[in-house]
C-alpha cells in the first residue's frame, strides 16, 4: 500500500512538471518599433519572456546584445551603424522563444546631404513642400523640438521673436514655400 502511494505521488509530480512545460511561449516588448538617425547609435528595448530566448539581427548594419537570455525580464541593446546612403533603410531584430518568434522593426534615416535654413518671426510655421525621389528629412524647429519631415508639417511656437528652422533632407530636387510673409532669411546654400 505504501509503495502504491509513493508511485501515485511520483506520477503526480511528473505529470505536474510536464504540465508546467506545456505553457505556451510568450515574448513581449516595451517597443516594437525603433528608429535611428543617419549617424546610427544604440537603443534599449525591454524584453519579457517565459522561457529562455535568443536574439538575432537581420542585417550587417544592425547588431543586438545580449544574443540570448533566460526567462523573465531583460534589456537588449540594438545598435545601428551609420547610414551613408541617401535612402532610408529597414531591418529587424528577432527574438525567438522556443517555437515563437517576434520581431522589432528597425528603421534608419538616410544621410542628409541637403540643408535648408529658414529664419522667420511667425508664431506658427508651415514647412515648405519638397519634391524628389525617396524624399526623407529631419526638422529642427529652433526651439528644442525636432521631428521627421512630412509635407505641410506645422509647428506652433510658445515664445514670440525670431526662430530658425533647419531642414535636413536627402533625395529632394526642389522645394516650394507657400508664403514668404514673416520669413527674414532663406539659406539654401547647402541645398
Amino acid at each position: 500500500m505504501k509503495q502504491i502511494r509513493i508511485l501515485i505521488l511520483s506520477l503526480a509530480a511528473v505529470l505536474g512538471m510536464m504540465a508546467c512545460e506545456r505553457e505556451d511561449p510568450s515574448v513581449d516588448f516595451d517597443n516594437t518599433k525603433v528608429e535611428f538617425p543617419s549617424q546610427g547609435g544604440t537603443k534599449s528595448v525591454s524584453v519579457t519572456t517565459n522561457y529562455s530566448w535568443t536574439a538575432t539581427a537581420s542585417d550587417p548594419w544592425l547588431s543586438v546584445s545580449p544574443a540570448s537570455g533566460d526567462k523573465g525580464n531583460a534589456n537588449i541593446t540594438v545598435t545601428a551603424q551609420a547610414n551613408d546612403r541617401s535612402t532610408s533603410r529597414k531591418g529587424s531584430v528577432t527574438i525567438t522563444c522556443r517555437d515563437l518568434t517576434r520581431s522589432i522593426t528597425v528603421t534608419q534615416l538616410p544621410s542628409f546631404d541637403q540643408v535648408l535654413v529658414i529664419k522667420h518671426t511667425l508664431g506658427d510655421f508651415v514647412l515648405p513642400s519638397f519634391t524628389g525621389s525617396s524624399m526623407a528629412g529631419q526638422v529642427n524647429w529652433g526651439d528644442g523640438a525636432e521631428e521627421t519631415y512630412s509635407s505641410g508639417l506645422k509647428h506652433s511656437y510658445t515664445t514670440a521673436g525670431s526662430h530658425t528652422v533647419e531642414i535636413k533632407t536627402a533625395g529632394a530636387f526642389s522645394f516650394k514655400l507657400e508664403s514668404v510673409a514673416g520669413v527674414t532669411e532663406l539659406d539654401f546654400g547647402n541645398f
